[in-house]
């Protein structure tokens, strides 16, 4: 097996991949939509599963209170977070609209964003222009393609309620610069959400660094967790200037007839009925990156993500639709005389997993460059040389 980089042994890639059923059956490339779960997360899942089968949902809950707290403490561990500041959702589509809907927003305020935001969010700032009169302010991509952060600082005055923006967006690996955003939410005194979708488990995400009050997250994509659980870090500060969009008995307690005492922490945007069963595979995907080391998961991950971006790109009839500055695991690129949705039914006829990017998921950044669909390819550091090889030869030979 050949190495691109040293973060990985030969022996760890295998025993990863040992650790990892998925790989025996399928060469893998659509981790950023969602990725092969590890044994440590199967057999969490599945024993938990037995348990409910066995004593309940309530009971099995409660034999497993102490490994549930765990999936928070290892979240919050990751992010640079605290415990009390983390909640766990239903999705990552959950946890973002939570938190956003819970800002006081008034009439006149404005909402600032970016040209590459997610689809999920933006309908929600098209919802709430047409409810309250919001405004919607989008920073737009500068001569080179990335983030016009001086035209986003353009767009904040005093009526701006909310930066929302996305670190990495869903159709290409274009990584904004969320630490510039963060320190002018600081400098402004605004509210800064952060979609960290496609970032958390492929590259390191602090939320003290990167100034966020808010980041929503998911568990099914590069934290290799299963599907139905996400994630929301709520700084402690910020917590007070938000109004939970609706409560829940997790979120507050009927002290007496007539009123409720609102939860202090995150778990104010907490449901009490759940997927503990996903809950704690989540945990157990959180603490296996912990395992291999992030920053060395992160470094081949990047590693193998540059590798099959440059090789891709220099195949003739390849037409690349990254932008220029994308460096993320997230490559997209077309096939000339071939359709995006065929393209992908050809590699899943070799046994290739790849997804498509459309138009109606990041329509701003997507329209604008003449891009109705894209074939996305993400890779993970479980793939190995020999498989991106085998894929770009599956191109090629199109």
């Amino acid at each position: 097996m050949t190495l691109l980089s040293s973060s990985f042994s030969n022996d760890l890639i295998n025993s990863v991949r040992e650790q990892t059923p998925g790989t025996n059956t399928t060469l893998h490339l659509d981790n950023c939509g969602s990725s092969l779960m590890p044994t440590p997360v199967i057999d969490a899942i599945e024993a938990h599963l037995a348990q409910e089968i066995y004593h309940g949902g309530y009971v099995a809950q409660e034999q497993q209170s102490e490994a549930l707290e765990g999936a928070y403490e290892a979240i919050a561990s990751l992010l640079g977070a605290r415990r009390d500041e983390m909640a766990l959702t239903g999705s990552a589509v959950e946890a973002w609209a939570k938190a956003f809907y819970s800002v006081p927003f008034e009439r006149g305020d404005n909402i600032v964003t970016a040209f590459n935001e997610y689809c999920s969010n933006f309908v929600s700032f098209l919802q709430l222009r047409d409810r309250f009169g919001l405004e919607v302010r989008v920073a737009r991509a500068g001569q080179d393609g990335t983030l016009d952060v001086d035209h986003l600082e353009s767009l904040v005055d005093d009526r701006t309620k909310l930066i929302a923006i996305a670190m990495v967006p869903s159709s290409s690996g274009q990584v904004n610069p969320v630490a510039d955003v963060g320190r002018i939410a600081r400098d402004r005194g605004v509210l800064y959400l952060l979609d960290a979708c496609q970032t958390v488990g492929q590259m390191r995400v602090d939320v003290g660094e990167i100034g966020c009050h808010m980041l929503a997250g998911t568990s099914r994509k590069f934290l290799r967790g299963p599907r139905g659980v996400g994630f929301l870090y709520v700084q402690s500060d910020a917590l007070k200037r938000l109004d939970p969009v609706f409560l829940s008995n997790q979120a507050a307690a009927w002290v007496a007839e007539d009123s409720y005492d609102l939860r202090t922490d995150a778990g104010v945007f907490e449901d009490w009925e759940r997927s503990v069963v996903n809950q704690l595979g989540f945990g157990a995907a959180v603490r296996y990156l912990q395992s291999l080391g992030p920053e060395a998961c992160y470094e081949r991950i990047q590693t193998l993500a540059g590798y099959l971006r440059d090789k891709l790109y220099r195949l003739p009839g390849v037409i690349g639709t990254c932008p220029a500055d994308a460096n993320a695991a997230i490559i997209t690129f077309n096939r000339e005389g071939l359709q995006a949705g065929d393209v992908k039914k050809h590699l899943a006829a070799e046994g290739i997993n790849v997804q498509i990017a459309s138009v109606v998921h990041t329509r701003l950044d997507l329209a604008a460059r003449g891009i109705d669909t894209t074939v996305r390819v993400s890779p993970h550091y479980y793939n190995t040389k020999e498989e991106i090889d085998r894929f770009l030869g599956a191109v090629e030979a199109m």
